[in-house]
């Protein structure tokens, strides 16, 4: 079950006056997750995702995390920005993205260069 089916189910079990640890247990969720749905209800009155402005994030799929670093374990000192236009992955935080979502495990990562 994703979470926009259980959003639904926090909000009937907590107009029911069940707590917060009990629906956390019932539904198999961490109980800030509880807190914020029922933040976002009583502020929006609706369980739906806000609107955001702004650009989106670009897709960073599993297939583009391993063949990131299939070429990174080839040549270690690959340009990151370079590689990422290669694969059209177009994203202002190549820095970031590289330590976390390709994660690519020990690495230093300096001026858009990845090195061991």
């Amino acid at each position: 079950m994703d979470k926009e089916a259980k959003r639904p189910l926090i909000i009937l079990y907590h107009n029911e006056g069940k707590s917060a640890s009990v629906i956390s247990k019932i539904l198999s969720i961490n109980r800030w997750i509880f807190y914020r749905t029922i933040k976002r209800y009583k502020e929006t009155g609706s369980t739906q995702d806000r609107f955001r402005k702004g650009r989106p994030h670009s897709v960073l799929t599993p297939a583009v995390r391993k063949l990131v670093r299939e070429r990174v374990r080839k040549n270690p000192v690959r340009s990151i920005q370079g590689m990422a236009k290669r694969l059209q992955y177009f994203n202002q935080k190549y820095g970031e993205d590289s330590k976390r979502g390709f994660r690519l495990g020990m690495l230093q990562i300096s001026r858009g260069t990845v090195t061991f």
